[in-house]
Formats: structure tokens, sequence, C-alpha cells
């Protein structure tokens, strides 16, 4: 084997991978990401109360795992609880403007 296929093998773009592999590498980010992400929000989330709240307000402090729940709490209360359901709603809107914009008559100058 040459020395140039053998870096075209290994630098193969990532449309190029099998279905397996992509998986295989999007699981083992999740499993590493989400929980990295999660410790981040909650411990911001956290400071942020331990500083602000307790000062302003006289409220008392609060545990990781507290600001973990007032996390999810908030993502409930303002998201809806649609976890994973990114940008339906923009889409559909998007194909109601093509189609208002297709049936309107032009503007007369």
């Amino acid at each position: 084997m040459s020395y140039q296929e053998n870096t075209e093998r290994r630098h193969k773009k990532w449309s190029e991978w099998p279905r397996g592999a992509k998986f295989a590498v999007a699981a083992a980010a999740a499993i590493v990401l989400i929980p990295a992400f999660l410790t981040l929000f909650g411990a911001v989330t956290m400071w942020l109360w331990n500083w602000l709240m307790p000062a302003i307000f006289k409220l008392p402090t609060i545990s990781f795992w507290q600001a973990i729940g007032i996390l999810v709490l908030s993502h409930i209360l303002f998201k809806g609880n649609q976890f994973g359901k990114k940008g339906g709603r923009h889409w559909k809107k998007e194909k109601i403007r093509e189609r208002m914009g297709e049936e309107a008559p032009e503007p007369k100058l």
C-alpha cells in the first residue's frame, strides 16, 4: 500500500464514513458532551444564584442539584418540554409564508 493510499484511507470525509461508525462517534460524543454541558450549566446557575439571589432578595443559597432542578424546571416552563424539536415551528411558519407569497397579488405601482 502506497503512502498516498494510506493517507486517503485515514482522512475520509464525514459523509463517506459508514453509518455504524457515524452512529458510534455521535453516541460517544453524546455520552461525553451532554453530562459535561449539564455540569457546566448547573455550576454556572448555582454560582449566579448564590452570588445574586441571597444579596438581592435574601433567598437561601442552593446546591448543585437544586441548580440542575431549576434548569430543568425553567426548560419545562419556558420551552414547553419539547426536547429535540428544534425549529419545528419555524419551518412551518416559513412554509406558510412561502404559500402566502405565491398567492398574494402583485402590488401596483
